[in-house]
């Protein structure tokens, strides 16, 4: 440990020692403290002052002389107070020890790494220690009037027409839920061919960040065709079956040179494990700075504990939540719906058979973990008649953030894109 560094370390403690009220400014823990004695000092402390207790370099001393048998502790704290002239620049003291703390646990992540790069999870696992250090170092305690602040800063955001979460693309959607938000779970789920994917892919299209998509449904040219067909737009079909317009190849070529500028990256492994998503969603994070992570689908996602079914996806349900705590991104992922709607009766106005939340598949835990929990329907499935054509409904069945109730967009299949329907105005400005 060098000097600077040591003399930081006893300047602060010393600050806290001649003013207890400085330890509130701090954020730090004893592992922060390259010195193996100092860290005892502050966690002695720490402890003393939360206790109610009066402390100083006396009563540090005494209590770390009962708890190790030492005898030299006063000479210790009591050269730290004379170390420190200022005690009210403890928090310039503590963000110093706090840079040096960073730098040497990032160094033994990287010693690490050297030591074991042929292992297979070695880089996964210097990611992931690397993020903990980040967010480790995080504030998390704040006062009152703090956290009031920082609402009211998203308050003003918002009175500036700011989308406080991830733009979804679709104006009513975007009111709802006031975008995708960072740390939450959000699970789309539909029947086979209500455009799922393609809905994902829009939130995609449509993201003003970066964006990470794991597919285990689809290979990574069928994603580069739809979103060719989306960002174009350009018929899907018409491009399975080389009979392109060419209007549609000026297009489609437009959509290929922009694509250079495009933050989004595609993992089409068939069938991932949900360690390796999170391996990559990390890898992701640190390297290329995503915002939002979609996945496709859940139930395609394997690894998850449990002899059971419902289990395995609950646990890779709660594992998903965990990683978009940690990543502070929000994380959105399709699932499958039960067969049973589809035996439901139409009705008059076609929604018999919109899915809710209790119709997706080994749904108990998925509730419980998911922010928000959206169906996606599009009656014309199952009924042509034209009261139904260009019609999806996207049902929020859970919503953390705001109101619950079904929305109509417009959906286009040809360019399986979705989109409004007729509004007067968009509060988030332009797209």
């Amino acid at each position: 440990m060098t000097d600077t560094i040591a003399h930081g370390e006893r300047v602060l403690l010393g600050a806290i020692l001649l003013d207890n009220s400085q330890l509130s400014r701090v954020n730090l823990g004893v592992k922060d403290f390259a010195n193996a004695a100092h860290g005892q000092v502050f966690e002695v402390a720490a402890r003393l002052i939360g206790s109610g207790t009066v402390t100083d370099a006396l009563t540090v001393a005494e209590a770390l002389e009962r708890e190790t048998g030492r005898k030299d502790w006063l000479s210790l704290t009591a050269g730290m107070t004379r170390d420190c002239l200022a005690p009210g620049n403890a928090p310039a003291y503590a963000e110093a020890v706090r840079r040096a703390s960073i730098a040497r646990h990032a160094a033994r992540i990287g010693e690490r790494l050297m030591q074991h790069a042929a292992a297979d999870d070695a880089v996964s696992d210097a990611i992931r220690d690397l993020l903990e250090l980040s967010a480790a170092n995080r504030n998390h305690v704040v006062h009152i009037l703090d956290a009031m602040q920082g609402a009211l800063d998203e308050l003003s955001n918002l009175s500036a027409g700011k989308l406080p979460g991830v733009r979804t693309g679709m104006r009513d959607l975007d009111d709802a839920l006031g975008g995708l938000h960072a740390g939450d779970l959000v699970i789309v789920a539909a029947r086979p061919a209500m455009g799922k994917t393609a809905f994902a892919l829009n939130l995609a299209a449509a993201a003003d960040c970066g964006v990470g998509v794991i597919s285990g449904e689809q290979g990574r040219a069928q994603i580069g065709m739809r979103m060719m067909a989306i960002d174009g737009p350009a018929s899907l079909h018409r491009m399975r079956t080389g009979a392109l317009s060419d209007d549609e190849w000026a297009r489609v070529t437009r959509v290929m040179h922009a694509a250079k500028e495009r933050p989004i990256w595609i993992y089409d492994r068939p069938g991932p494990g949900i360690s390796e998503v999170v391996s990559q969603a990390r890898a992701w994070r640190f390297h290329q700075g995503i915002g939002v992570l979609l996945v496709d689908y859940l139930q395609k996602i394997s690894g998850g504990a449990g002899k059971e079914m419902r289990l395995q996806v609950g646990d890779v349900a709660a594992q998903f939540k965990n990683l978009a705590r940690e990543l502070s991104i929000p994380v959105v992922v399709l699932a499958q719906v039960k067969r049973e709607v589809e035996s439901r009766p139409m009705g008059a106005d076609g929604l018999g058979r919109m899915p809710y939340m209790s119709d997706i598949a080994e749904s108990g835990i998925v509730e419980q973990e998911a922010d928000q929990v959206m169906t996606l329907y599009r009656p014309e499935v199952y009924d042509e008649t034209e009261q139904h054509k260009g019609v999806a409904i996207i049902n929020i069945c859970k919503n953390r953030h705001g109101p619950v109730g079904f929305k109509r967009l417009s959906w286009r299949g040809e360019y399986l894109k979705f989109g409004d329907l007729a509004h007067a105005e968009d509060r988030w400005g332009p797209r």
